[in-house]
């Protein structure tokens, strides 16, 4: 969190995040926490977590916070030092994939287990987490209803009779985190004859990529709208390689010391469930094409919360 005072602070931020999408929105609210501070506020490059960026970001605009959004900075890879520098407070996280990058182990996958873990894992980067919310958002192989009937694919395991023809789609980091290439090779015997990669979060160039069949399998949340607009087939995961992906703010020490912001971003995790992660999808990415801003802003005011 950011005092008004190091403002200067911020102009260094603004070089280093430059290629983010950057806003900052005064509260005119005078009670709470006013506008002595500024809490920054970012999200990773995929709509999904631009959403849930905007539901954290209005939420505190709405407690009294002055807000400052710096959106689509990246990967994991780009946004945990942003964390760590103090370049950003606060970011919406997934607990599971997050508790793999922190730690690589891939031995705890239900969601009691990661959420007892995590903190200690965060704590070692001097960072913490708050309440996750019942909303889950899984990563997920997924193959066209074609692909699934020619091949007779129910699980993940069944695309390893086909290494030879396969071709799998998702983000660069998929190459190399445990849970991705390494992790359906070690669980399942899957090694596709090509990895292609798509830096969209699994989103609609993944999917054109799976459709138009430059790919035959891709990594796309479970949560997308594309997924059933495109009659996608989603794989089975018996062996656990994807880990259980309750939504979660993860932020710095000095926000995570004021109560009225904990108790405003606990408020959003108490009421957001899986489905209405599916339904802002649906409203940003699907025909709607709502902005991520407005989609949040009506989401807070169904829930009472702005």
């Amino acid at each position: 969190m950011t005092r008004r005072p190091t403002l200067a602070a911020l102009a260094v931020t603004a070089v280093l995040l430059s290629a983010c999408g950057t806003s900052e929105t005064a509260s005119g609210n005078d009670e709470g926490a006013g506008d002595s501070e500024t809490v920054v506020v970012g999200s990773a490059n995929f709509p999904e977590s631009e959403i849930i960026g905007n539901l954290y970001a209005q939420a505190l605009e709405a407690a009294g916070f002055t807000v400052e959004t710096r959106f689509g900075i990246g990967s994991r890879e780009a946004y945990i030092p942003a964390l760590q520098d103090g370049s950003i407070d606060l970011i919406p996280e997934y607990t599971g994939n997050l508790l793999t990058y922190l730690t690589e182990d891939t031995s705890v996958v239900s969601a009691a287990d990661i959420e007892a873990a995590l903190p200690d894992a965060l704590a070692e980067r001097d960072l913490t987490m708050l309440e996750p919310a019942e909303a889950q958002d899984s990563d997920a192989i997924v193959v066209t209803a074609k692909t699934a009937k020619d091949w007779g694919l129910t699980t993940i395991g069944d695309l390893a009779g086909h290494n030879d023809q396969l071709v799998i789609a998702g983000p660069p980091e998929m190459s190399k985190r445990p849970a991705g290439l390494p992790g359906l090779e070690k669980n399942y015997g899957v090694k596709p004859t090509e990895f292609m990669p798509i830096n969209d979060g699994g989103g609609p160039a993944t999917v054109k990529a799976l459709v138009g069949g430059k790919a035959t399998a891709a990594n796309i949340f479970s949560t997308s709208p594309a997924l059933h607009a495109n009659d996608l087939v989603t794989l089975e995961d018996p062996e656990n390689n994807f880990p259980a992906q309750n939504v979660v703010p993860v932020l710095t020490a000095e926000p995570a010391a004021e109560q009225e912001l904990v108790d405003a971003l606990n408020e959003v995790s108490a009421e957001l469930t899986t489905e209405d992660l599916i339904a802002l999808n649906t409203a940003v990415s699907g025909d709607q094409k709502q902005e991520p801003e407005q989609a949040a802003k009506e989401w807070l005011q169904e829930k009472g919360l702005r």
